[in-house]
């Protein structure tokens, strides 16, 4: 074996393998590459068992004789193809037919020449060189695109999306196992196949008119997609193109969405509860500043409705007191004031007593007895006459014969009664003119109680034809400090408790109560009390 270290060349250099049995035609062989400019780093062998040692690491050329004792240029090229190298080899031989040329090149060799024409080592060198340079390049564009190919596969085939690539005439080229489970189909059964042959009509039909916008528009599809089981997909469909730019296939990816689309929907339902929550309590907080406006309302109507009465009571007594007996007179006079004033003031406590027991829940039937309804009406009746005929008023009872039995409360019924007369009273002035111009109906100076029966038990009606009850506050009327927009305009002294403790009371008796009013016409209300079963 004999070396050459190339001293001083630093450029262009490369290791070299020389298979030669003349070493003098090996300095040949390297003296010509020194005069092209190579300074290769060379070594000879004439032998198979140097050659495989020199093999490792494998050099960056071969020149070989292409036939030598026991090892000529095929059994070398042979050799080169079983170890996987791909060194190129440079046959150098001292004659050489056409035969043996094309022989050698066929078994891998990337040129030949003869050892009396030397001159064209150089070239054959860098033309070689360069052929090892593209190989490497090759090799590992090579490894780069099955490394690619294989990430692709993994991520095409244990993706948690289903995928799938269709060519452009609705076939499918591949789709990964989510996909083949997403149709229902077994492993690896899908390709060839078209829509209509794996979905319903109805979805191949949507799928097929989706892929030709697809590939219409040459644009990216997204849409929501149902499928069979009620899941919710993402659908991307996408136009594929070769490295020229021409689009062959579709490609599209699903993503389960299912549970998102709960979520949504979850948090729709949520969002609208809390909306409506919100909304709750916002009215709750207005109905709760209302109330407490009215509340205020209340004290300062209740405390109106009790000083005046009061006052005049206490007025009325001293004046009695200290000048009784110069005017004895008057006496009676006062005395009448003295009485209508101190009812007022026991009706409204009335009112707030009936009040106190239904919100305690102390209003309950153990007092309930069988009821004489002319009774109670007289009673009510002589109870509110006397502020009837102070306002000009004349109150007018109709009772029937015969009326079912009754179960109730006596005085708890006869304060309805006195409460919904009283409001009539209030809310009745008298007309002025004559009987002819004055409001159809009835006479306007007349209110009517009227007790009847009914095929489910009592009827008791309040009838007036005073300012009545605009419709808009009608719903309003039995809600506690409530006080119409009539009364408050024309100063009609009241504290919005009447028609509660009413309505209180019929509930009580599990009756029921209506009305039926309209501005101008009057007021007509209506109590049902069930007969005893």
């Amino acid at each position: 074996m004999a070396r050459y270290g190339g001293k001083g060349f630093v450029s262009r250099s490369f290791r070299l393998l020389i298979i030669e049995d003349q070493p003098a035609d090996a300095e040949l062989m390297v003296a010509e590459l020194v005069r092209g400019g190579f300074g290769p780093d060379w070594t000879r062998v004439d032998g198979m068992d140097t050659m495989l040692a020199a093999l490792d690491p494998p050099p960056a050329v071969i020149l070989c004789d292409y036939s030598l004792p026991g090892l000529d240029a095929p059994t070398v090229l042979d050799k080169l193809h079983e170890l996987h190298l791909e060194v190129p080899v440079i046959v150098v031989s001292g004659q050489m037919d056409e035969e043996t040329c094309v022989k050698s090149l066929r078994l891998g060799a990337v040129d030949y020449l003869l050892k009396d024409r030397l001159a064209r080592l150089g070239p054959a060198v860098d033309h070689a060189l360069a052929i090892r340079r593209l190989t490497a390049e090759k090799r590992e564009a090579e490894r780069r695109e099955r490394e690619t190919s294989a990430i692709l596969a993994g991520l095409v085939a244990h993706s948690p999306a289903a995928i799938s690539v269709k060519a452009v005439d609705g076939r499918y080229l591949l789709a990964n196992r989510q996909f083949e489970l997403l149709c229902g189909l077994a492993p690896d059964s899908l390709a060839g196949k078209i829509d209509a042959e794996i979905f319903p009509a109805e979805k191949a039909r949507e799928m097929t008119e989706l892929d030709a916008r697809c590939l219409h528009t040459s644009i990216v599809l997204e849409r929501e997609e149902e499928f069979d089981g009620g899941r919710n997909l993402l659908c991307v469909r996408y136009p594929i193109s070769d490295e020229r730019g021409e689009i062959f296939g579709i490609g599209a990816i699903y993503t389960e969405i299912t549970r998102q689309k709960r979520v949504e929907s979850d948090l729709r339902a949520a969002r609208a509860d809390i909306m409506s929550r919100a909304e709750k309590l916002a009215a709750g907080n207005s109905q709760l500043r209302e109330m407490d406006r009215k509340k205020t309302d209340f004290f300062a109507a209740v405390s109106h409705e009790l000083r005046n009465p009061l006052t005049s009571i206490r007025g009325y007594v001293e004046m009695l007191r200290d000048g009784n007996g110069s005017e004895p007179e008057l006496g009676p006079k006062f005395l009448d004031i003295i009485d209508r004033n101190s009812a007022n003031v026991l009706s409204l406590l009335d009112d707030l007593l009936v009040l106190s027991q239904m919100e305690s829940g102390h209003a309950g039937t153990s007092h309930f007895r069988a009821l004489s309804f002319p009774e109670i009406a007289e009673a009510a009746i002589a109870t509110v006459e006397p502020t009837a005929r102070q306002a000009g008023l004349t109150l007018r009872l109709v009772v029937a014969d015969r009326l079912p039995v009754v179960l109730g409360d006596a005085a708890q019924l006869e304060r309805v009664l006195i409460n919904l007369l009283g409001n009539a009273v209030k809310f009745s002035p008298v007309p002025s003119g004559p009987v002819s111009a004055r409001p159809l109906g009835g006479r306007p100076d007349v209110i009517t109680l009227e007790v009847s029966a009914v095929a489910a038990g009592v009827r008791l009606e309040v009838r007036d034809r005073g300012i009545g009850i605009p419709q808009a506050e009608q719903a309003k009327l039995f809600t506690r400090f409530f006080r119409s927009s009539s009364a408050t305009e024309r100063g009609i002294p009241g504290t919005g408790l009447g028609l509660t403790v009413v309505k209180g009371v019929v509930d009580a008796h599990r009756g029921t109560i209506r009305v039926d009013s309209a501005p101008g016409r009057g007021t007509t209300m209506t109590v049902d009390l069930p007969a005893q079963r």
